[in-house]
Protein backbone atom coordinates (compact mmCIF):
# COMPACT_ATOMS: atom_id res chain seq x y z
CA UNK A 1 0.00 0.00 0.00
CA UNK A 2 1.41 3.60 -0.82
CA UNK A 3 2.52 5.67 2.28
CA UNK A 4 0.78 9.23 2.15
CA UNK A 5 2.37 11.69 3.56
CA UNK A 6 1.73 13.70 6.73
CA UNK A 7 0.63 17.20 6.80
CA UNK A 8 3.86 18.02 9.06
CA UNK A 9 6.14 15.75 6.55
CA UNK A 10 4.53 18.18 4.07
CA UNK A 11 5.40 21.43 5.24
CA UNK A 12 8.66 20.14 6.59
CA UNK A 13 9.32 19.12 2.73
CA UNK A 14 7.79 22.75 1.69
CA UNK A 15 10.19 24.51 3.53
CA UNK A 16 13.20 22.37 2.37
CA UNK A 17 12.09 23.39 -0.94
CA UNK A 18 11.84 27.30 -0.15
CA UNK A 19 15.18 27.22 1.19
CA UNK A 20 17.03 25.33 -1.70
CA UNK A 21 15.27 27.80 -3.94
CA UNK A 22 16.20 30.91 -1.83
CA UNK A 23 19.99 29.56 -1.76
CA UNK A 24 20.35 28.93 -5.27
CA UNK A 25 18.18 32.11 -6.97
CA UNK A 26 15.98 28.70 -8.58
CA UNK A 27 13.41 31.49 -9.78
CA UNK A 28 11.77 28.49 -11.37
CA UNK A 29 11.71 26.43 -8.10
CA UNK A 30 13.18 23.12 -7.54
CA UNK A 31 11.18 20.98 -9.48
CA UNK A 32 13.13 22.02 -12.62
CA UNK A 33 16.93 21.62 -13.17
CA UNK A 34 18.65 24.95 -12.06
CA UNK A 35 22.88 25.63 -12.12
CA UNK A 36 23.42 25.47 -8.11
CA UNK A 37 24.73 28.97 -7.15
CA UNK A 38 28.85 29.40 -6.39
CA UNK A 39 28.05 30.23 -2.84
CA UNK A 40 25.92 27.55 -2.30
CA UNK A 41 28.13 24.89 -4.14
CA UNK A 42 30.94 26.38 -1.78
CA UNK A 43 28.84 25.44 1.46
CA UNK A 44 28.19 21.63 -0.14
CA UNK A 45 32.10 21.64 -0.42
CA UNK A 46 32.68 23.08 3.15
CA UNK A 47 30.18 20.41 4.69
CA UNK A 48 31.61 17.89 2.64
CA UNK A 49 35.24 18.53 4.71
CA UNK A 50 33.07 19.25 8.14
CA UNK A 51 31.75 15.47 7.89
CA UNK A 52 34.83 13.56 6.47
CA UNK A 53 38.22 14.43 7.35
CA UNK A 54 40.64 13.60 4.68
CA UNK A 55 37.95 16.09 2.61
CA UNK A 56 39.76 18.33 4.92
CA UNK A 57 43.19 17.58 4.19
CA UNK A 58 43.35 17.21 0.06
CA UNK A 59 42.95 20.06 -2.14
CA UNK A 60 39.58 20.32 -3.47
CA UNK A 61 39.65 23.06 -6.24
CA UNK A 62 37.15 24.61 -8.48
CA UNK A 63 38.54 25.42 -12.19
CA UNK A 64 37.07 26.47 -15.25
CA UNK A 65 38.04 24.07 -17.94
CA UNK A 66 37.59 20.37 -18.14
CA UNK A 67 40.53 19.60 -19.87
CA UNK A 68 43.52 21.27 -18.66
CA UNK A 69 47.35 20.74 -16.50
CA UNK A 70 47.61 20.70 -12.82
CA UNK A 71 47.09 23.98 -11.17
CA UNK A 72 48.92 22.36 -7.83
CA UNK A 73 51.48 22.53 -5.51
CA UNK A 74 54.69 21.64 -7.41
CA UNK A 75 57.86 23.81 -7.31
CA UNK A 76 60.79 23.65 -9.60
CA UNK A 77 63.46 23.02 -7.37
CA UNK A 78 65.89 25.34 -8.82
CA UNK A 79 65.49 29.32 -10.23
CA UNK A 80 68.08 30.93 -9.20
CA UNK A 81 70.85 32.32 -11.74
CA UNK A 82 73.38 35.32 -12.43
CA UNK A 83 73.18 37.27 -15.62
CA UNK A 84 76.50 39.54 -17.21
CA UNK A 85 75.16 43.06 -19.06
CA UNK A 86 76.44 41.38 -21.96
CA UNK A 87 73.69 38.68 -21.84
CA UNK A 88 70.67 40.42 -20.85
CA UNK A 89 68.01 40.77 -21.08
CA UNK A 90 67.36 38.24 -17.83
CA UNK A 91 65.52 35.34 -18.14
CA UNK A 92 63.29 34.96 -15.01
CA UNK A 93 61.77 31.14 -14.55
CA UNK A 94 58.33 29.83 -14.22
CA UNK A 95 58.52 28.33 -10.40
CA UNK A 96 55.71 26.11 -10.85
CA UNK A 97 57.25 22.79 -12.09
CA UNK A 98 54.09 22.24 -15.11
CA UNK A 99 54.56 18.99 -16.72
CA UNK A 100 52.70 18.08 -20.28
CA UNK A 101 49.76 15.82 -17.68
CA UNK A 102 46.31 17.09 -18.15
CA UNK A 103 43.62 16.31 -16.14
CA UNK A 104 39.92 15.48 -17.42
CA UNK A 105 36.86 16.02 -15.82
CA UNK A 106 33.53 13.84 -16.11
CA UNK A 107 29.95 14.03 -15.35
CA UNK A 108 29.39 12.47 -12.14
CA UNK A 109 25.85 11.87 -10.76
CA UNK A 110 24.96 11.78 -6.84
CA UNK A 111 21.58 10.78 -6.94
CA UNK A 112 19.84 10.03 -3.50
CA UNK A 113 16.04 9.77 -2.54
CA UNK A 114 14.34 9.78 0.93
CA UNK A 115 11.34 7.97 1.51
CA UNK A 116 8.34 9.57 2.97
CA UNK A 117 8.72 7.64 6.06
CA UNK A 118 11.76 9.33 6.50
CA UNK A 119 10.65 12.78 6.12
CA UNK A 120 7.65 11.82 8.27
CA UNK A 121 9.84 10.91 11.50
CA UNK A 122 12.14 13.84 11.14
CA UNK A 123 9.62 16.19 10.40
CA UNK A 124 9.58 16.48 13.98
CA UNK A 125 13.35 18.40 14.23
CA UNK A 126 13.47 21.55 13.18
CA UNK A 127 16.42 21.12 11.67
CA UNK A 128 15.39 18.91 9.61
CA UNK A 129 16.62 20.26 6.37
CA UNK A 130 20.37 20.70 7.78
CA UNK A 131 20.25 17.00 9.13
CA UNK A 132 19.58 15.83 5.79
CA UNK A 133 22.00 18.03 4.20
CA UNK A 134 24.61 16.62 6.31
CA UNK A 135 24.23 13.08 5.38
CA UNK A 136 24.22 13.60 2.14
CA UNK A 137 27.32 15.88 2.45
CA UNK A 138 28.92 12.74 4.03
CA UNK A 139 27.75 10.15 1.34
CA UNK A 140 28.99 12.05 -1.33
CA UNK A 141 32.37 12.51 0.45
CA UNK A 142 32.66 8.78 0.92
CA UNK A 143 31.69 8.19 -2.71
CA UNK A 144 34.20 10.56 -3.68
CA UNK A 145 37.09 9.19 -1.64
CA UNK A 146 36.42 5.74 -2.88
CA UNK A 147 36.50 6.49 -6.29
CA UNK A 148 40.02 8.43 -5.48
CA UNK A 149 41.24 5.38 -4.20
CA UNK A 150 39.79 2.53 -6.42
CA UNK A 151 38.54 4.10 -9.37
CA UNK A 152 40.57 2.55 -12.64
CA UNK A 153 38.17 3.33 -15.96
CA UNK A 154 35.32 5.91 -16.88
CA UNK A 155 32.18 3.27 -17.69
CA UNK A 156 29.38 5.09 -19.70
CA UNK A 157 27.17 2.75 -17.55
CA UNK A 158 28.85 2.62 -14.16
CA UNK A 159 27.73 -0.61 -12.98
CA UNK A 160 27.34 -1.00 -8.76
CA UNK A 161 27.38 -4.07 -8.61
CA UNK A 162 30.44 -5.44 -10.14
CA UNK A 163 32.52 -2.40 -8.98
CA UNK A 164 31.32 -1.28 -5.41
CA UNK A 165 33.79 1.19 -4.99
CA UNK A 166 33.40 3.00 -7.65
CA UNK A 167 35.91 1.27 -10.15
CA UNK A 168 34.07 2.29 -13.22
CA UNK A 169 33.46 5.86 -12.08
CA UNK A 170 36.50 7.49 -12.66
CA UNK A 171 40.44 7.40 -12.93
CA UNK A 172 41.27 7.76 -8.97
CA UNK A 173 45.22 8.74 -7.88
CA UNK A 174 46.14 5.07 -7.29
CA UNK A 175 45.37 4.35 -10.96
CA UNK A 176 46.86 7.67 -12.24
CA UNK A 177 50.41 6.61 -10.96
CA UNK A 178 50.05 3.52 -12.22
CA UNK A 179 49.58 5.57 -15.77
CA UNK A 180 51.98 9.10 -15.23
CA UNK A 181 54.57 7.69 -13.15
CA UNK A 182 54.94 3.51 -12.92
CA UNK A 183 58.77 3.69 -11.55
CA UNK A 184 56.87 4.93 -8.35
CA UNK A 185 54.45 1.66 -8.32
CA UNK A 186 56.40 -1.00 -7.47
CA UNK A 187 55.95 -4.76 -8.80
CA UNK A 188 53.46 -4.13 -11.65
CA UNK A 189 54.56 -5.32 -15.51
CA UNK A 190 54.37 -2.17 -18.37
CA UNK A 191 52.69 -2.13 -21.31
CA UNK A 192 53.95 -0.50 -24.52
CA UNK A 193 53.20 2.57 -23.84
CA UNK A 194 54.93 2.68 -20.22
CA UNK A 195 51.95 2.14 -18.25
CA UNK A 196 51.90 -0.11 -15.34
CA UNK A 197 49.46 -2.68 -16.02
CA UNK A 198 48.24 -6.35 -14.81
CA UNK A 199 48.25 -7.65 -11.35
CA UNK A 200 50.72 -6.38 -9.28
CA UNK A 201 53.14 -8.89 -8.13
CA UNK A 202 53.00 -10.27 -4.49
CA UNK A 203 54.75 -8.52 -1.73
CA UNK A 204 55.82 -10.85 0.88
CA UNK A 205 56.60 -9.36 4.59
CA UNK A 206 57.81 -11.73 7.27
CA UNK A 207 60.89 -12.08 9.79
CA UNK A 208 62.51 -14.64 7.42
CA UNK A 209 61.66 -12.66 3.84
CA UNK A 210 64.28 -12.90 1.47
CA UNK A 211 64.90 -9.11 0.62
CA UNK A 212 67.23 -10.34 -2.27
CA UNK A 213 62.94 -11.63 -3.83
CA UNK A 214 62.13 -8.13 -3.14
CA UNK A 215 60.29 -8.62 -0.16
CA UNK A 216 60.56 -7.19 3.40
CA UNK A 217 61.26 -8.13 7.02
CA UNK A 218 58.46 -5.32 8.41
CA UNK A 219 56.41 -2.99 6.88
CA UNK A 220 58.59 -0.07 8.04
CA UNK A 221 61.53 -1.70 5.49
CA UNK A 222 58.80 -1.63 2.64
CA UNK A 223 58.47 2.37 2.99
CA UNK A 224 61.84 2.72 3.61
CA UNK A 225 62.67 1.53 0.20
CA UNK A 226 59.72 3.37 -1.54
CA UNK A 227 60.66 6.32 -0.14
CA UNK A 228 64.42 5.95 -1.30
CA UNK A 229 62.82 5.68 -4.66
CA UNK A 230 61.72 9.06 -4.41
CA UNK A 231 64.19 12.45 -5.86
CA UNK A 232 66.33 13.84 -3.41
CA UNK A 233 63.77 16.86 -2.92
CA UNK A 234 60.63 14.63 -2.77
CA UNK A 235 61.94 12.35 -0.39
CA UNK A 236 62.84 14.68 2.01
CA UNK A 237 59.97 16.16 2.28
CA UNK A 238 58.58 17.01 5.99
CA UNK A 239 54.83 16.21 4.75
CA UNK A 240 55.35 12.60 3.49
CA UNK A 241 52.41 10.53 5.09
CA UNK A 242 51.78 6.85 4.63
CA UNK A 243 49.08 6.10 4.03
CA UNK A 244 48.22 2.04 4.44
CA UNK A 245 44.78 -0.15 4.30
CA UNK A 246 43.49 -1.13 8.25
CA UNK A 247 44.41 -4.87 7.24
CA UNK A 248 48.47 -4.07 6.88
CA UNK A 249 48.71 -2.95 10.49
CA UNK A 250 47.60 -4.06 14.21
CA UNK A 251 46.67 -2.61 17.32
CA UNK A 252 49.72 -1.45 18.75
CA UNK A 253 50.21 0.70 15.79
CA UNK A 254 47.20 2.54 15.82
CA UNK A 255 45.24 2.01 18.99
CA UNK A 256 41.42 3.37 18.65
CA UNK A 257 41.21 7.27 19.50
CA UNK A 258 38.77 7.80 22.39
CA UNK A 259 37.12 10.45 21.20
CA UNK A 260 33.11 11.36 21.78
CA UNK A 261 31.17 9.90 18.40
CA UNK A 262 28.72 11.84 16.32
CA UNK A 263 24.99 12.08 17.42
CA UNK A 264 22.97 10.24 14.85
CA UNK A 265 19.39 11.70 13.65
CA UNK A 266 17.10 10.06 16.76
CA UNK A 267 19.79 11.55 19.40
CA UNK A 268 21.28 8.20 19.32
CA UNK A 269 25.77 7.60 18.99
CA UNK A 270 27.14 5.80 16.12
CA UNK A 271 30.01 4.14 16.34
CA UNK A 272 31.21 3.72 13.15
CA UNK A 273 31.56 7.47 13.12
CA UNK A 274 35.54 7.13 14.18
CA UNK A 275 36.33 4.96 11.19
CA UNK A 276 33.95 6.33 8.62
CA UNK A 277 34.33 10.01 9.15
CA UNK A 278 37.67 10.58 10.21
CA UNK A 279 41.95 9.45 9.92
CA UNK A 280 43.26 6.96 12.39
CA UNK A 281 46.84 8.58 12.69
CA UNK A 282 49.19 6.36 14.28
CA UNK A 283 50.64 7.40 17.61
CA UNK A 284 53.96 5.54 15.70
CA UNK A 285 55.82 5.67 12.59
CA UNK A 286 56.27 3.84 9.48
CA UNK A 287 59.01 4.01 7.74
CA UNK A 288 60.18 7.22 9.28
CA UNK A 289 56.83 9.08 8.65
CA UNK A 290 53.16 9.67 9.90
CA UNK A 291 51.27 7.05 9.32
CA UNK A 292 47.54 6.96 8.63
CA UNK A 293 44.63 4.86 7.99
CA UNK A 294 42.21 6.48 5.89
CA UNK A 295 38.51 5.36 5.47
CA UNK A 296 38.11 3.57 1.58
CA UNK A 297 41.84 3.12 0.91
CA UNK A 298 42.57 -0.77 -0.60
CA UNK A 299 43.61 -3.33 0.83
CA UNK A 300 47.21 -4.98 0.60
CA UNK A 301 48.33 -1.36 -0.62
CA UNK A 302 50.59 1.28 0.52
CA UNK A 303 50.97 5.07 -0.73
CA UNK A 304 53.70 7.52 0.86
CA UNK A 305 52.67 11.23 -0.68
CA UNK A 306 51.77 14.56 1.38
CA UNK A 307 48.23 14.63 2.40
CA UNK A 308 47.89 17.92 -0.05
CA UNK A 309 49.60 16.23 -3.66
CA UNK A 310 46.10 14.44 -3.67
CA UNK A 311 43.42 16.88 -5.27
CA UNK A 312 39.55 16.38 -6.47
CA UNK A 313 38.87 18.87 -9.48
CA UNK A 314 35.57 19.88 -10.00
CA UNK A 315 34.41 22.20 -12.81
CA UNK A 316 33.05 25.45 -11.41
CA UNK A 317 29.09 25.78 -12.75
CA UNK A 318 28.89 22.40 -13.81
CA UNK A 319 26.92 21.12 -11.03
CA UNK A 320 22.83 20.95 -11.65
CA UNK A 321 20.24 19.72 -9.33
CA UNK A 322 16.89 19.10 -9.52
CA UNK A 323 14.49 18.26 -6.66
CA UNK A 324 10.80 16.44 -6.58
CA UNK A 325 8.46 13.76 -5.14
CA UNK A 326 8.32 10.73 -6.72
CA UNK A 327 5.44 8.23 -5.63
CA UNK A 328 6.02 6.18 -8.60
CA UNK A 329 9.90 5.75 -7.12
CA UNK A 330 8.50 4.40 -3.45
CA UNK A 331 7.35 7.28 -2.43
CA UNK A 332 10.38 9.09 -1.99
CA UNK A 333 11.60 12.85 -2.41
CA UNK A 334 14.44 12.58 -4.67
CA UNK A 335 17.01 14.90 -5.20
CA UNK A 336 19.39 14.71 -8.56
CA UNK A 337 22.55 16.13 -8.08
CA UNK A 338 25.86 15.97 -10.52
CA UNK A 339 28.86 17.60 -11.66
CA UNK A 340 32.06 17.65 -13.63
CA UNK A 341 35.39 16.21 -11.67
CA UNK A 342 38.39 14.47 -11.92
CA UNK A 343 40.99 13.48 -9.73
CA UNK A 344 45.15 14.84 -9.75
CA UNK A 345 48.54 14.02 -8.66
CA UNK A 346 49.89 17.34 -8.31
CA UNK A 347 53.42 15.99 -8.31
CA UNK A 348 54.37 12.23 -9.06
CA UNK A 349 57.45 12.87 -7.95
CA UNK A 350 56.26 12.98 -4.31
CA UNK A 351 54.08 9.95 -4.52
CA UNK A 352 55.14 6.49 -4.49
CA UNK A 353 52.90 3.26 -3.92
CA UNK A 354 52.95 -0.74 -3.46
CA UNK A 355 49.92 -2.90 -3.62
CA UNK A 356 49.56 -7.22 -3.16
CA UNK A 357 50.95 -6.69 0.15
CA UNK A 358 51.16 -10.05 1.96
CA UNK A 359 52.03 -10.88 5.28
CA UNK A 360 54.17 -13.77 5.65
CA UNK A 361 57.49 -15.73 3.56
CA UNK A 362 57.29 -16.15 0.29
CA UNK A 363 56.73 -19.78 -0.59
Amino acid sequence: MAYNLSDRGRQALETYYQNVERANGASRGVHSQFAVDPTAEQRLEDMQREEVAFMGLINVFGVRDMIGQPIGLSTEDFIASRTSEANLPRKPKNPLNLTAREYRLVDTEFDTKLPWQVIDNWARFPDFAERYARHVARSVALSRMSIGFNGVSIAADSDPVANPNGEDMNIGWLQKMRLEKPAHVMGRALDGNGHAVGAAAPIYIGPNSDIAQGDYKSIDALAYDLISGMPSWARNSTSLRVIVGADLVDEKYFPMINRPLATTVDGGRSTTDEIVGGIIESTKQIGGRPALIVPKFPADTIMVTPLENLSLYYQEGSRRRYIRDEPENKSSLVDYNSANEGYVIEDTDFAVQAENITFGDRV
